[in-house]
């Protein structure tokens, strides 16, 4: 079955099994890092939210077990666990006084992003680039749901980059704030009844890792730029970092006496890139070094000093 053939045939199933009203969509969806994914989008009862399932995905493993039905019985179980019966009045988001206290901010990669940036208000940041969307928590088990904003937005709520940037970060530390986990206690966690692996760099057990993310584990590598936060942590272990940048929703810190292991690190983040992190989950392929006597952030010949940023 071709892919085209593929999505017909989930159309055709879900017009039987979910009942009216409804509506049913498919809609190309430009994910992080210009991965473009078909997202399917079922709409019950007059609700105007619901989860994004991307397709493709779902085609993938049917071709590995060559079996239609388990591959759209997944579909449907996602939906089923995911959705929700919420409706949100988004007339709320063209007055910037109602949106203002939900607008946080994430970090993506600049280059991977050029064509997305140019539609959307950003700050570089070394290699990256400081972005921004709407949070809006849902009331039910559902997560939440974020809208994207761009430029568009700014002009219509008159509003510019450097007027949203302190306030998206005041909002990112309040409604998504830090959190700080020692990487075997976390898989230790996740893993409860199976035997885990002890993280550490290999053969050397004097870099212990630490996974920084935020409360709601969503785009938690912007925690990188929250206001004294590495600066925080740095005084409290007494070191400088290693900061190897795991995903947009976590960072990984190891603490580190001299800049000497840069090249190993940015080994090991290319090598998770390659086996273990989604093209839409990448945020570098490299290790920064975080200066604590300097409060700067380096990567090569490039530095930035957080000082700046506030």
């Amino acid at each position: 079955m071709t892919y085209e053939a593929f999505k017909e045939a989930v159309l055709n199933r879900l017009s039987d099994d979910i009942p009216n009203p409804k509506q049913i969509m498919i809609q190309s969806v430009c994910k992080n890092n210009g991965k473009y994914l078909d997202g399917l989008i079922i709409l019950e009862n007059k609700v105007n939210i619901a989860p994004t399932i991307y397709l493709n995905y779902y085609y993938d493993y049917y071709l590995t077990e060559n079996d239609f039905l388990a591959a759209y019985g997944r579909i449907l179980e996602n939906y089923r666990t995911n959705k929700t019966n919420e409706h949100i009045d988004v007339r709320f988001f063209t007055d910037f006084d109602k949106t203002e206290s939900r607008i946080v901010l994430k970090l993506i990669h600049y280059d991977r992003n050029r064509r997305l940036l140019q539609d959307i208000p950003h700050i570089p940041f070394l290699d990256l680039a400081i972005v921004f969307y709407c949070y809006i928590p849902l009331n039910s088990d559902s997560g939440n749901a974020t809208i994207l904003i761009r430029n568009s937005h700014l002009q219509m709520w008159q509003q510019t980059t450097q007027m949203l940037y302190p306030l998206a970060l005041e909002n990112s530390k309040r409604l998504l704030a830090p959190k700080l986990c020692n990487m075997n206690s976390l898989l230790k966690e996740m893993l409860p009844d199976q035997n885990y692996p002890t993280v550490a760099v290999p053969d050397d057990p004097l870099y212990p890792m630490y996974v920084l993310t935020n409360t709601q584990n969503m785009f938690g590598a912007s925690c990188l730029i929250y206001d004294d936060l590495i600066r925080s942590y740095a005084e409290q272990f007494q070191s400088d970092f290693y900061v190897l940048p795991s995903s947009i929703h976590e960072i990984i810190l190891v603490p580190a006496f001299q800049n000497d292991r840069m090249k190993d690190f940015s080994e090991m983040v290319r090598e998770v890139n390659e086996t273990q992190i989604s093209q839409e989950e990448f945020l570098s392929d490299h290790a920064y070094y975080y200066s604590r006597d300097k409060n700067q952030l380096l990567y090569d010949s490039s530095f930035i000093d957080l000082k700046t940023l506030k």
